[in-house]
């Protein structure tokens, strides 16, 4: 029968692996788990003694305590993130005015002084689009023509 050995160095693979899904996910639960292993592999280190059911209790408090201490920090962050996703929501059916061209698919508009990104079929600067819809924080939009109607037809 094989026994396997936990050594410190586990902990900070481990850590490696947490800090490569927290990259990709970007959600904070992940950088605590990092930190932890972090922190579980130095202690390991420092006291080798240390049993794997006290590692994992280490790890899971050094966690718990982390993740609470990034949600309170970092809550700010995390809640303008919805308000962002929110206000893009409703610019949808907005009319806007070109800034600069959309080239290659890409181009820009200003709302109330800020640049915001937007994607649909090439057209000129100055032309008015629609939007249509949101991609993050980029914007689908189409170029539409209004007709007038005269009034003299009716």
């Amino acid at each position: 029968m094989m026994i396997f050995i936990i050594e410190f160095w586990h902990w900070l693979a481990l850590a490696l692996i947490f800090i490569v899904v927290e990259a990709l996910l970007v959600s904070g639960v992940f950088a605590a788990f990092t930190v932890a292993g972090l922190i579980t592999g130095v202690t390991f280190y420092v006291y080798p003694d240390l049993g794997f059911k006290e590692q994992l209790v280490i790890f899971a408090t050094s966690s718990f305590i982390l993740f609470y201490i990034i949600r309170y920090f970092f809550a700010d962050k995390l809640s303008q993130s919805a308000e962002d996703n929110a206000s893009t929501s409703k610019l949808v059916g907005k009319e806007l005015v070109l800034e600069r061209p959309i080239q290659n698919g890409f181009g820009e508009v200003i709302i109330d002084g800020v640049n915001w990104a937007v994607k649909g079929a090439d057209q000129k600067a100055g032309t008015t689009v629609k939007v249509v819809g949101t991609d993050g924080h980029c914007l689908s939009v189409y170029h539409f023509t209004t007709k007038k109607v005269d009034s003299s037809l009716k």
